[in-house]
């Protein structure tokens, strides 16, 4: 069964009761003020300084012309200040959007052409010359604010902006409104911009707090910034339970377990490539891992022996499903759920949420029956920024979202996923969409055309395969991969690149890719496997 609800928070402070997920920053600063909300190696803030440094923030917002549905970018890895931008944002009906720094130019360029951000902040100060760079090719007017003097330099200026104007912006912001702007890849393979809801963000996030949490949790996140995980799953859960949020710039495999010691962790939420990277270090079998009270994968299905393992070091391991589009998740497993169902299963849709599984003729389907994962409420995405006919073909007429997964219930109402209705692969967490990969390959002057399928992986769960065919003098696979890097985050980069002089094609014309597949893993299973360090150091890059 679901763990017992914490009485202290739920009872008294629930979704109903504070409708912007700013309102619970400002109720923990009056209820708990000294203590810690938001910490880092070089930075600790208590809610109080959370409340004041945020609301500094959001005045100088308003007196660089930021306005209620304005965008606000942020460019940085997880810390305190990335936390702190988004609420000084959203207190201010401004729509809050994060920026990785792994993206390439290109990424940058597509991402921020699309939201047109009124300001660019960055929160290290070697992030200038990029985004001042990025805004000369987009073409962006605003602020751009780095970490350091310049920072504190436009906090100032915040100072002629008054309380009641302040005030009078914030009773402006509405449950409605987008908190936060969400890349997310399409079957394109150009990104779209998910507009989340405050009332999603804070309904999902206090769902989660109820289902996971005992009081004043203290939650690891080292998941980039513009991710919903890190941003939702994470810091909004963990904020709104009253609990403390301890921020890693970048996943360590041996620094992880340091920091679960010293900071006393009890939640760990990461995908299974780096819960398995964590438990192959020599490390491991030492670490104090005393204070943890939970283990929570997501983004991919983990091997049986991680699960066993993880069972063995941590009191309870559970799973849960969602999407960038669901805001939060919807599924759970239960605390006492066995293997099988942890392996096999995403648990049951929350009561409070309206999923079925339905064919492609709308019939609901029975146990047993394979169908798509739809969802319908007020919690979910608001829609796609610019695009309305990517936004309708999401979201139907009855209001039900079409996740695009296909899946199945069990006998006992727990929910199977069975793949995808799109080729999307999950790539150690991340979502990766082959056409986008096929798109930057055919860039390549020396390629006439590409094909990307995906194959299993025991690290990543699934990585790329590209098929190339060339034109002129065939490129090497070295030469490819340099020139997607050049075009692509990592995550996102074939393993296996392959050139051909065809691509195998169906009957109907169009590539089979089901015969790629085959090809790709023949290769792999008959070559020479990668050693577990090598593919530990491409995880950390």
């Amino acid at each position: 069964m679901p763990c017992p609800c914490n009485i202290d928070i739920v009872s008294t402070l629930s979704f109903s009761d504070l409708p912007l997920i700013s309102d619970y920053v400002k109720y923990w600063a009056q209820h708990q003020p000294d203590e810690e909300m938001l910490t880092h190696v070089e930075t600790r803030l208590t809610a109080r300084q959370v409340e004041e440094q945020s609301a500094a923030l959001a005045r100088a917002l308003m007196a660089a012309g930021v306005r209620h549905g304005d965008r606000v970018a942020v460019l940085g890895d997880p810390r305190p200040e990335f936390y702190v931008s988004f609420i000084a944002a959203v207190r201010i009906g401004a729509t809050w959007q994060g920026l990785n720094p792994k993206y390439t130019d290109g990424e940058l360029d597509h991402v921020t052409s699309d939201s047109r951000p009124s300001v660019l902040l960055g929160l290290s100060a070697e992030d200038r010359p990029k985004l001042a760079a990025l805004a000369s090719r987009v073409g962006l007017s605003g602020p751009i604010v780095v970490a350091g003097a310049e920072w504190d330099e436009f906090v100032r200026t915040g100072e002629s902006v008054t309380d009641v104007e302040l005030q009078r912006a914030e009773r402006s912001v509405l449950p409605s409104d987008p908190a936060v702007l969400v890349y997310t890849s399409g079957t394109s393979g150009r990104p779209k911009g998910a507009l989340l809801p405050h009332r999603g963000l804070v309904r999902c996030s206090a769902i989660q707090a109820e289902r996971w949490y005992e009081a004043r949790p203290r939650m690891l996140c080292d998941l980039p910034i513009n991710h919903v995980g890190s941003l939702g799953d994470i810091s909004s859960s963990v904020v709104i339970a009253g609990g403390t949020v301890h921020y890693m710039e970048r996943f360590d495999r041996v620094g992880v377990l340091e920091v679960i010691a010293s900071e006393r962790i009890e939640y760990w939420l990461a995908i299974p490539t780096m819960f398995l990277l964590a438990s192959r270090t020599p490390e491991w079998a030492g670490a104090d891992l005393s204070s943890m009270k939970r283990a929570i994968w997501g983004g991919a299905a983990p091997p049986r022996d991680l699960v066993l393992e993880l069972q063995r070091r941590i009191p309870i391991v559970c799973t849960s499903y969602g999407m960038t589009e669901t805001v939060g998740s919807v599924t759970y497993t239960d605390d006492d759920d066995d293997l099988e169902s942890l392996l096999e299963t995403v648990g049951r849709p929350d009561p409070r949420y309206e999923l079925r599984i339905a064919s492609p003729d709308g019939a609901v389907c029975g146990v047993g029956e394979a169908g798509e994962i739809q969802l319908r409420g007020d919690y979910i995405m608001l829609g796609y920024l610019n695009r309305p006919d990517a936004t309708r073909e999401a979201i139907d007429d009855d209001g039900w979202l079409h996740t695009g997964d296909v899946g199945s219930w069990d006998d006992e109402g727990r929910v199977r996923l069975g793949g995808r209705l799109t080729d999307m692969f999950k790539s150690g967490g991340y979502n990766v969409y082959p056409r986008e990969i096929e798109l930057a390959l055919e860039e390549h002057p020396q390629v006439a055309a590409a094909s990307v399928v995906s194959i299993p992986d025991e690290l990543y769960w699934e990585v790329g395969a590209g098929f190339v065919v060339a034109q002129g003098d065939p490129p090497t696979e070295e030469q490819l991969r340099a020139f997607l890097r050049t075009k692509l985050a990592n995550y996102k980069i074939p393993k296996g690149l392959f050139i051909r002089a065809e691509l195998p094609r169906l009957p109907i014309g169009k590539v089979d890719k089901r015969a790629l597949r085959a090809i790709a893993e023949e290769a792999v299973a008959t070559s020479s496997p990668a050693t577990a360090t090598n593919a530990a150091e491409r995880a950390d890059a």
